[in-house]
């Protein structure tokens, strides 16, 4: 199987992962005594998928890589990790104030900007059709994001598009420092990274990282874990191989997996206006998916 093939096959595993997402913030931020804010939690998704890669490095191949690795690249990747620190952040907040299926489904419109940018950051070609697309989706953004059918849900729903246009800035920063890092190594170092500076944050504000209940620090361990150690490993290695906004329209299956167990678990049920939207929005970026002439041969990427 070729490196094209494995990051297509990478994909299914990886949105599985993190659809679980939404789910482990909604348990780990819900106030209650010992409860995480946004931001301690933002730093320990991170601060414990980085440990989680510590082991692989016994592995002399993956030792040598980093060990390779220039220090100027260091700090690339350090500005790019800023990106999807304040990324994660503003997606948790968002789940506070809106529903998991509005905060979901905006965040994964991502795509919409990551074809925006990338047509004139990467020069990846997008067609007329893809075009149109685009802006139907943008039409099932603002649905969802007028829907007032959650108090608050403006704020929230403005947190989870500002998510989408960072995590869309990053996805392409990512494929272009993808082309000459190997993936461990780079996985490692965006943690690292993410960690210091959401470390920063924390200082500065003063929120405590300790005294969480049991369930919360459960909620921790499996956000990191699971959505993030394993499924942006996979994302990750994908965009290496697939033009960028390709990979992020393949996440729709996250908020279509989150707002089902959101609903399950939660009883967190989407409005009529949210739920029409996320129609719109998964029509046209499945558009997007499907129109071969959007898809270029990808340049070869380090392993």
């Amino acid at each position: 199987m070729n490196l094209v093939r494995r990051a297509r096959a990478a994909l299914l595993p990886a949105i599985l992962a993190v659809a679980s997402s939404a789910i482990f913030v909604r348990w780990a931020v819900t106030p209650h005594p010992g409860s995480a804010t946004p931001l301690a939690t933002a730093f320990w998704r991170g601060a414990i998928a980085g440990i989680a890669f510590l082991p692989l490095f016994l592995i002399p191949r993956f030792r040598q890589e980093l060990l390779a690795l220039p220090i100027r690249r260091f700090g690339i990747i350090f500005a790019a990790t800023t990106i999807i620190c304040l990324h994660q952040i503003c997606f948790i907040t968002s789940l506070s104030y809106t529903s998991i299926a509005a905060s979901t489904f905006l965040t994964s419109t991502q795509p919409i900007f990551t074809a925006f940018f990338g047509s004139f950051l990467l020069k990846e070609k997008v067609s007329f059709r893809s075009w149109l697309l685009i802006i139907g989706a943008i039409i099932g953004m603002g649905l969802i994001t007028l829907d007032r059918h959650v108090e608050g849900a403006l704020l929230g729903n403005s947190l989870a598009v500002a998510a989408a246009i960072l995590a869309a800035l990053y996805s392409l920063a990512a494929r272009k420092l993808r082309q000459s890092t190997p993936l461990i190594p780079f996985m490692f170092s965006v943690h690292v990274s993410g960690t210091i500076f959401l470390g920063v944050l924390v200082w500065i504000s003063g929120v405590s990282l300790t005294g969480f209940t049991t369930q919360t620090w459960s909620a921790l361990l499996l956000l990191a874990l699971l959505p993030t150690f394993l499924g942006h490993s996979l994302l990750t290695f994908s965009v290496g191989y697939l033009p960028a906004f390709v990979v992020s329209s393949s996440l729709l299956g996250e908020p279509v997996g989150a707002t089902l167990l959101g609903m399950m678990i939660f009883q967190d049920y989407p409005g009529i206006q949210t739920i029409a939207g996320a129609v719109v929005i998964v029509a046209c970026i499945l558009g997007i998916v499907m129109s071969k002439r959007d898809i270029p041969e990808p340049e070869p990427m380090r392993e």
